[in-house]
């Protein structure tokens, strides 16, 4: 199957590719837009839910009405979405450019309940403007197939007052890999034939963070990350953001 001809068979996949977690107002389109604000820091051994506000207001006092969505999440809308790897590439794209401290969490799920594996912050992790692709350094915890974890990022737009923080969070399920899709990522080397083996299976989580931590340069390697995004800009206009995004890659 040549590369034109997959995306045009795997586009009714890709069109539940992103959780849209972000601040902003819920549109009635496919893609479900959850509007994170003004919740307080939740407590290590409990992962936050979503709290509902309106507008597009992201750390700075005055935002224009039109100026898109400050913070989003970029995981399949599956709940919880589904990866066969056990240390999982997270990504998420900020709208403005004021650099202010970030954290992320990553939390497992316990019955009912959520308990803190993994907590990056400090002062030399701030936001930037973009897609920002972080990869847990071997020292960290690695995933538990058969579990499910929480991922959250927050902005920490004053320290001085923690529920003005700004939060997204996403679940994913960490399954085992298939015997022959395991067979074939072993004979295909190369980034880009991984990332197609990965969509052909529905990971589309796994798909993502490949070509967002290896972005190629050559025309295929985009045309394919870019058709990742095409379902989802065509019913989300302010979401064209991301097709020219500046990707920053961060081992943490």
């Amino acid at each position: 199957m040549n590369f034109h001809n997959f995306i045009k068979s795997s586009r009714q996949a890709v069109a539940t590719l992103l959780s849209i977690v972000s601040l902003g107002t819920s549109l009635s389109t496919a893609i479900p837009l959850t509007v994170l604000a003004n919740t307080k820091k939740p407590p290590p051994d409990q992962a936050p839910t979503s709290g509902r506000s309106s507008g597009s207001r992201g750390c700075g006092t005055t935002v224009a009405s039109n100026s898109g969505l400050a913070l989003i999440l970029l995981s399949p809308t599956d709940s919880p979405a589904k990866t066969v790897l056990t240390r999982p590439t997270f990504a998420w794209f900020v709208r403005d450019n004021a650099s202010v401290p970030m954290e992320f969490r990553l939390y497992e799920r316990e019955n009912n309940s959520y308990k803190l594996v993994k907590e990056i912050k400090g002062n030399t992790f701030k936001s930037t403007s973009g897609i920002t692709v972080l990869t847990l350094a071997l020292s960290a915890p690695s995933l538990e197939v058969g579990k499910q974890y929480r991922w959250q990022v927050a902005l920490v737009c004053d320290s001085n007052r923690p529920s003005g923080n700004l939060f997204a969070s996403s679940d994913i399920q960490v399954a085992p890999i298939q015997p022959s899709l395991k067979s074939q990522l072993e004979r295909v080397r190369d980034n880009l034939g991984q990332a197609k083996l990965y969509a052909q299976e529905n990971l589309l989580f796994d798909a993502l963070g490949i070509v967002l931590k290896y972005p190629g340069n050559e025309t295929q390697f985009k045309d394919f990350r870019l058709s990742l995004f095409n379902n989802i800009t065509a019913h989300n206009p302010e979401l064209q953001v991301l097709y020219n995004s500046t990707i920053r890659s961060v081992e943490r």
